[in-house]
């Protein structure tokens, strides 16, 4: 066990910490005056404050829609409710530039809404249209993160405040949000960490007003200036760290928030009328927006032409393929095999630093949780500048004689940065569970006599296996949907569906584009539903008594 542990520092140190310091030294350390390096910082800030300016006003915005989301659809009982709850979760499974493009479906100056119903000629481009698209991206992430705090929240001090005087808005206002401030609170970091690393949308959607993200894949690309661009991601890195700090000074250490056994679907019995009926009008809204933009990228993947002539084709989607699967595949095959890797490694380590307490088990669990408070593009740029050196990187100091392997260029380094990007999923999600059971159970079985693989294979794991389950779900839809990690250590040979679309959408006309979006939404979606109801028929087939205890 103790080998196991030693070897998962190993990987951690060189798959998580190493790219990441990596950026830092390719930035920093190369010979130049800090003159220069005083240009690279001056031309990235205005970028800088302008990527800022846009993660607090989607934070603010994002935030307040989740959890009005949540509360109305887990607390209040109208009509629609359950539906409302799909819509809600769909933003999470759709593919990164599909929200983009129905945007200037619906708002662009041949849009339906604005040319064809209002007879404007205005432009969707700008800080405005990447503010509003990102709130509708990131609201399904801040209502699924608030939806777990209602589900355990304690109904029993709301019902107390009550009794003691406490006014239906003083117990939603101190009360109710008070006990969720854990989830809230974790919500807006996330929302602010991922409106930091979106470059997709600006890029699109940002006309002239570029976010420091965006201007990151530009330099790359389009400048072929690595160094730029590892300063400019040193700056990004800096944000993000303050919101993750601030998390966690959010939460109060020894503060109780409420929480117990999950309950769903309990209406209020009292509530106050105005918040209840503020908190439907912003779900509904939220709800029309994404039935809207999937509805109409629906509509233009089968017209022969978007605005113009909605005959139906299927002509679209022959474009958009050319007869070529295999980006779905290289997904497929992405996305399944890091998700294992990652939820199987990061549960496992979750046990040994909260079971087996090892040697520098907190630092190993900063480290590994690191890649949640790194934008996904900073973390591409890591293994680009670490690993394009043989021996995994190690051979630009040490055995500089040696031949390749190189990791930078084959295939095996995307599944390594996802599985490790998306392994802090798996860790967090078992260090949960592990609070909720009781560590006797494994003491009880050494006293019977079992081996330590024993208790693991026969107690602890089968206890984790719904964290292991619900991490595998996590990042196999995630990532399916990311490119921003991704994007600059991609072949030709192992091009992904994301990547396609990306290229679709900045090159190629609307009806492609949208044909695009809706397979992989449909493919990732079908992937999710065919993965749970195989393991609902394994878990069904496992709970039947054998024939021969059958009574």
């Amino acid at each position: 066990m103790k080998a196991a542990y030693w070897a998962l520092v190993a990987l951690v140190l060189y798959f998580i910490v190493a790219p990441i310091v990596g950026v830092a030294l390719y930035g920093v350390l190369p010979s130049s005056s800090w003159g220069e390096l005083g240009a690279m910082l001056g031309r990235s800030l205005p970028y800088l404050g302008r990527s800022l300016f846009v993660a607090a006003v989607v934070t603010v915005a994002a935030t307040v829609v989740g959890t009005s989301g949540a509360l109305a659809t887990r607390r209040l009982a109208f009509p629609g409710r359950r539906l409302m709850r799909v819509l809600f979760a769909l933003p999470l499974a759709s593919p990164p530039f599909v929200g983009s493009l129905s945007f200037i479906m619906l708002f662009g100056r041949r849009g339906l809404i604005t040319n064809g119903l209002l007879g404007l000629s205005v432009s969707p481009f700008g800080w405005r249209g990447v503010a509003a698209l990102e709130v509708v991206s990131f609201g399904a992430l801040a209502y699924l993160v608030v939806s777990s705090a209602i589900d355990r929240l304690d109904t029993a001090q709301e019902d107390a405040a009550r009794t003691l005087g406490a006014s239906e808005r003083r117990v939603f206002l101190d009360v109710t949000l008070g006990s969720m401030r854990p989830e809230i609170a974790t919500a807006a970091a996330l929302v602010f960490l991922g409106s930091l690393a979106d470059f997709g949308t600006p890029l699109i959607l940002g006309g002239k007003f570029q976010t420091l993200a965006s201007d990151l894949y530009i330099q790359i690309t389009g400048l072929y200036d690595m160094r730029s661009a590892a300063v400019s991601g040193l700056l990004l890195l800096l944000p993000s760290a303050a919101a993750f700090a601030c998390l966690r000074a959010a939460i109060v250490p020894g503060a109780y928030y409420a929480t117990g056994s999950p309950i769903r679907d309990v209406a209020w019995r009292d509530h106050d009328k105005g918040v209840a009926a503020a908190l439907v009008a912003v779900s509904a809204l939220y709800s029309a927006f994404v039935v809207a933009q999937f509805g109409f990228i629906a509509i233009g993947a089968f017209s022969t032409h978007w605005s113009r002539d909605l005959t139906p084709t299927l002509a679209n989607f022959r474009e958009a393929l050319k007869g070529d699967l295999s980006p779905f595949v290289n997904s497929a095959v992405l996305a399944f095999v890091s998700a294992l890797a990652a939820s199987w490694l990061g549960v496992a380590l979750s046990y040994m630093i909260k079971r087996r307490r090892y040697p520098l088990a907190r630092a190993v669990d900063v480290a590994a949780t690191t890649p949640a408070a790194v934008p996904g593009i900073l973390f591409g740029i890591g293994y680009l500048v670490v690993f394009r050196y043989p021996l995994f990187g190690a051979g630009r100091w040490y055995l500089t004689s040696l031949p390749p392997p190189v990791l930078l260029g084959t295939g095996a380094v995307v599944f390594l940065l996802c599985i490790f990007r998306y392994l802090n999923v798996g860790l967090r999600a078992g260090s949960a569970l592990l609070d909720h059971v009781d560590p006797d159970l494994e003491d009880a079985a050494r006293n019977l006599g079992r081996s330590e693989f024993g208790v693991l294979a026969d107690i602890s794991m089968p206890l984790l296996a719904p964290a292991m389950y619900g991490s595998f779900l996590k990042t196999f839809s995630t990532t399916m949907t990311t490119l921003g990690a991704i994007i600059f250590l991609i072949l030709p040979s192992n091009k992904v569906a994301v990547q396609q679309l990306f290229q679709v959408v900045t090159g190629s006309g609307t009806g492609a584009a949208a044909a695009l979006g809706v397979m992989l939404s449909t493919f990732t979606l079908g992937s999710l539903a065919l993965m749970r109801g195989a393991v609902g028929l394994v878990s069904r087939l496992a709970s039947r008594p054998a024939p021969g205890n059958a009574a």
